[in-house]
């Protein structure tokens, strides 16, 4: 094909194009103007709702406070337990996490870390609600807790306090498998025989103790894990020492409460000076519950129940040294002195002291 009959079919496509284009008329007059329709909903402030919680007053002050406290540091708990999948829901982040979604650990964690913001706190979903609304990055577990030890008791505090009831609570029963509650004798198979190391709960709703006669249910209730435990000391531009997320018991919130010359709480605390036992001594009461554990302690180191450090010694024993021995780990692993209960727990040494004395 030669250049001129290339260069006309050019030409004639070109035209062909132009004429198909040039095929729509002109436009019609405008329509008229359509409903004017709803106006959207007015998004959230992104820049308050997350300064509702990260801001120097708030969130970085929780999590100072966080790192000074026993959850923070974790030496006592993650370091040792936090990895076994048996103990690993309440001695780690990673195990409490777990539990909380799904109700149980299913295996071993090899890096367990200490608790942390997210460990009590679920992640955000919504981003619209502040934390005081309690929606967004609300506490993973607020309902009433079925006890270990027997799935028929029921702990139910506040929503705040049951989540500390998770982990806060007695892993034995005082009647079991050492001793059936009628007979009269009771094994002791383990120098770590007992109610477990935290069952603060349990005192505080005056169950898994032996006592014949007594108060079970503690004055103190009614303010729960978080009244005490949580109460807020610092202004807004302080961080608590006290309170708050550092968890140590505030002296502020038990004055409110309790007032006139035999108040002796201090409200100050700094490193090793601080005493737990003394620190909430109202008329001498942490001084005297101190005094009969040591009565205690002394009666069965006598019966040969306890060695010299107070470690329980594995062997048959009779019902009543068994309840003896009982109270005392419970009240001692409490570590509140009878704060938690006082009625109870004087009520459990009484009983056991009187039970023991020749």
């Amino acid at each position: 094909m030669s250049r001129k009959v290339s260069l006309i079919a050019i030409l004639m496509m070109a035209l062909m194009v132009l004429f198909t284009v040039s095929c729509e008329g002109p436009a019609g007059p405008a329509g008229e103007m359509g409903l004017t329709g709803d106006a959207g909903a007015a998004g959230a402030d992104a820049q308050v709702t997350c300064l509702s919680c990260h801001n120097d007053d708030s969130m970085e002050d929780n999590k100072i406070e966080l790192a000074r406290s026993q959850h923070g540091l974790g030496d006592l708990a993650v370091d040792y337990a936090g990895g076994r999948s048996s103990c690993a829901a309440c001695h780690s982040h990673e195990g409490f996490v777990e539990f909380a979604n799904t109700g149980g650990v299913a295996g071993n964690f090899f890096t367990p870390s200490a608790w942390e913001c997210s460990t009590c706190h679920g992640l955000h979903k919504t981003f619209t609600e502040t934390l005081q609304d309690s929606v967004d990055y609300a506490l993973r577990l607020t309902n009433a807790v079925a006890s270990i030890i027997d799935a028929t008791i029921i702990m139910d505090i506040d929503p705040s306090s049951n989540l500390c009831i998770n982990c806060h609570q007695s892993r034995t029963n005082i009647i079991g498998s050492m001793w059936d509650g009628s007979a009269a004798t009771a094994t002791i198979t383990s120098t770590h025989a007992g109610p477990h190391h935290g069952p603060q709960a349990n005192l505080l709703l005056g169950n898994n103790g032996s006592i014949s006669t007594g108060t079970p249910f503690s004055p103190h209730l009614e303010a729960g894990c978080v009244g005490c435990h949580m109460y807020e000391t610092s202004s807004d531009d302080e961080i608590n020492v006290n309170g708050g997320h550092t968890f140590w018991p505030a002296a502020e919130k038990c004055n409110s409460c309790h007032t006139g010359p035999d108040v002796v709480f201090d409200a100050s605390r700094s490193g090793d000076d601080f005493e737990h036992e003394g620190y909430y001594d109202y008329k001498s009461f942490q001084t005297e519950i101190g005094e009969k554990l040591e009565i205690l302690a002394g009666l069965l180191l006598t019966e040969g129940v306890f060695d010299s450090s107070h470690t329980v010694i594995p062997a048959t024993y009779t019902a009543t040294q068994y309840k003896a021995f009982w109270n005392f780990t419970y009240i001692a692993e409490d570590r509140s002195h009878g704060v938690h209960n006082p009625y109870y727990t004087e009520a459990l040494l009484d009983e056991s002291i009187a039970a023991l004395t020749p």
